[in-house]
């Protein structure tokens, strides 16, 4: 059995496999926010409870984080964890005993939806979460794309939208997180459709709300589809850069009725000419998805001797 823990800025999941990636069982706690050792303890803590869900002394793990782990200092870098800038993986490997592995949460989900999930049968995956955010991962037959800072595909959301991106609109510019105004992230995330609802229309609606009464609102049903030309504007750019054979969408975003039949309907006006286009599919393991692959790793590299 394996066990994968989805480390979030609300939420630590962990969730138990079996010997062929079947999830066995699942739990969520809290992610502490005021103390980088209460957050070691809830992941010690959540290993625990897989372990003694599997009855065994050592199970293997792998974590997903929304962030990366600097390559040469082997410090967290995740701004909404209390662990940025902290050594986690070594910390936490040195409390259970043996090194866990950890990975970005976006590659982690590209990882399992490349082995197993919707894009199997494509050579080139890039996995698109559109959630409270947006990032991405990039697979290669089945493997994870590291490149030189681990970033392949991760920050894809904070890449600039083109002013044209959708056609006759001005596009609010909104500031970023990340300090910059205009990311792609600022308007095709979940946040990101109720910004368009009240920078173009002066609406004030949750996305989840836009997606409901999209059909019987016409205003809210045109924010739609300026959303999904912003969308296949950014799918124009990782076309341009990465050229996959698929993307592959996660996040709650993606959970919009009709979402693939929406984005296909404008993609064709954004993609580079003379190209074959990517396909563009739902996760087959939908929010499990993050955390299968994070226990994909520790079922394929191995990590308990």
């Amino acid at each position: 059995m394996y066990g994968g823990i989805d480390l979030g800025g609300t939420k630590i999941e962990a969730c138990l496999f079996d010997s062929d990636l079947g999830e066995i069982t699942r739990r969520r706690v809290a992610t502490p926010r005021t103390s980088y050792e209460e957050l070691v303890d809830a992941l010690v803590g959540q290993y625990d409870w897989l372990r003694g869900e599997a009855g065994v002394t050592m199970l293997p793990l792998g974590v997903g984080i929304p962030g990366q782990v600097d390559v040469e200092t082997g410090l967290t870098l995740a701004s909404n964890l209390a662990a940025d800038e902290k050594p986690l993986r070594q910390d936490l490997s040195r409390r259970l005993g043996f090194p866990v592995l950890f990975e970005n949460d976006c590659r982690c989900f590209a990882f399992s939806e490349a082995n197993g999930g919707a894009g199997a049968d494509h050579e080139t995956v890039f996995g698109l979460i559109l959630g409270t955010g947006c990032g991405g991962g990039v697979c290669f037959k089945g493997a994870i794309v590291e490149g030189r800072n681990g970033l392949p595909g991760e920050e894809v959301g904070h890449l600039g939208i083109p002013a044209d991106a959708a056609p006759g609109v001005t596009l609010p510019m909104e500031r970023c997180p990340c300090g910059r105004k205009g990311c792609y992230e600022t308007l095709v995330s979940g946040p990101g459709i109720a910004r368009l609802a009240r920078g173009l229309k002066g609406l004030h609606f949750e996305a989840h709300e836009i997606a409901e009464k999209a059909a019987t609102h016409p205003e809210l049903g045109e924010v739609l589809d300026v959303w999904a030309h912003v969308v296949c504007e950014l799918f124009r750019t990782i076309q341009a850069t990465v050229d996959p054979d698929c993307i592959v969408l996660g996040g709650g975003v993606s959970r919009i009725p009709g979402v693939e039949k929406l984005l296909l309907k404008h993609l064709p006006d954004h993609l580079l000419e003379g190209g074959r286009p990517p396909a563009v599919l739902l996760a087959k393991y939908g929010d499990s998805s993050g955390v299968r692959g994070a226990a994909m790793l520790a079922a394929l590299k191995g990590q308990i001797s």
